[in-house]
């Protein structure tokens, strides 16, 4: 394997766990989720906000999904991963980012998915291999 293959084998795997708590949240197994620091950080509110749904459906269990798409072809990989991951920063950054311009809050779980698909990216994208 790659060794860009490995970092984005990583960050998809923590890009993965961030969006199972923030699913767990979603389904009411998790009462409450860990924030950062300060006001603009509102997790809860946004996990569970209309907002947070997309064609009626909690974006985390989505999201879980696609990751996992993305998990596979990196771990195999496929020539398709450095697009897949690129398609996961541009809605992971359109989520968040649509989030932030609309609520002036932050989901601090989905920044981490954010920081995860960035770092994926960088490293297929970036790959000389």
């Amino acid at each position: 394997m790659r060794s860009a293959d490995k970092v984005a084998t990583v960050a998809t795997v923590t890009a993965l766990a961030s969006l199972a708590v923030i699913s767990a949240r979603q389904f009411d197994l998790l009462d409450h989720l860990p924030e950062l620091p300060g006001k603009v950080f509102q997790s809860d509110k946004l996990t569970t906000s209309e907002d947070s749904k997309v064609l009626g459906l909690p974006d985390g269990p989505l999201g879980l999904g696609s990751y996992a798409l993305t998990l596979l072809l990196v771990s195999r990989g496929s020539s398709l991963a450095k697009y897949k991951v690129g398609l996961d920063l541009l809605y992971a950054v359109s989520r968040s980012g649509g989030t932030y311009l609309k609520q002036k809050e932050l989901c601090g779980w989905c920044l981490v998915a954010l920081g995860a698909s960035a770092v994926s990216t960088a490293a297929l994208w970036g790959s000389d291999e």
